[in-house]
């Protein structure tokens, strides 16, 4: 599966601009915002499933060379005030968006388990993260985080994994506890920098089975614990935590 880097000044921020196109009281311009695609309706058109539970596309997006499921990063703009998403784009069943692929990226899909790894121990060629954005964005039964890693060449291949114990709940808000690990695949004899990685990882379990918030049952909060570094004998962990995440589980 192909990996995708980012630099990490153009990622940082998920920006909404006003569109220099037509009314921009009625124009947004998202950059860097997560999607998933999905393939579907009578059409079997392709449509962009983005958060917030809205649904893009556009007739250009269908030459766009992705498929059913996958997980991307992309930018968009919507006119609100145009005639086709009234009522919320009711006419098309989706939002009619200029989404402009040439800069349309994939990002790699990992799976959450449900057997908490070993916490203690430094996998073999496992890396440390530097830190977690706060930033996030739950999308049909998609979590995407976007980690940061000091010292990565540019065409460094890596592996994520998400692990949490279903029974581990702290609070009572019910604050669910997650952890996140990277091993390098393949690496580079290259100098390395500060990069942005983002990845998606399926989560529908952990939804199926978490309970929501005392104020609120559709709403899961949750910790995620990444390695940061290693003990002086390197055979130990050593665990940095997050904010607290909220995600609505109505948006799956």
């Amino acid at each position: 599966m192909k990996k995708i880097f980012f630099n990490s000044i153009w990622v940082f921020g998920l920006l909404v601009l006003a569109s220099c196109l037509g009314d921009p009281a009625t124009n947004v311009t998202l950059s860097n915002a997560a999607g998933v695609v999905k393939i579907g309706g009578g059409k079997q058109e392709k449509v962009i499933h983005v958060k917030g539970g809205q649904i893009i596309s556009s007739d250009d997006f269908q030459k766009a060379e992705v498929e059913d499921g996958e997980c991307i990063l992309l930018d968009y703009s919507i006119d609100y005030g145009a005639g086709e998403n009234a009522n919320g784009g009711a006419q098309n069943g989706y939002l009619t968006a200029t989404i402009y692929t040439q800069r349309m990226t994939k990002v790699d899909k990992w799976k959450l388990s449900a057997a908490l790894s070993d916490t203690v121990s430094v996998q073999t060629n496992e890396q440390t993260i530097s830190s977690l954005q706060t930033r996030c964005a739950f999308i049909e039964g998609n979590l995407f985080l976007f980690t940061q890693i000091a010292n990565h060449t540019e065409n460094q291949v890596d592996s994520f994994s998400l692990s949490f114990n279903p029974n581990q709940v702290s609070g009572s808000e019910r604050i669910y506890e997650l952890y996140l690990r990277s091993i390098v695949k393949t690496q580079e004899n290259a100098k390395g920098s500060a990069m942005i990685i983002p990845g998606a990882f399926d989560i529908q379990e952990l939804v199926k089975k978490a309970g929501g918030t005392v104020s609120n049952p559709q709403e899961i909060k949750f910790r995620v614990h990444y390695v940061s570094g290693f003990a002086k004998d390197s055979t130990q962990c050593i665990w940095q935590t997050s904010d607290i995440f909220t995600i609505n589980s109505a948006e799956k």
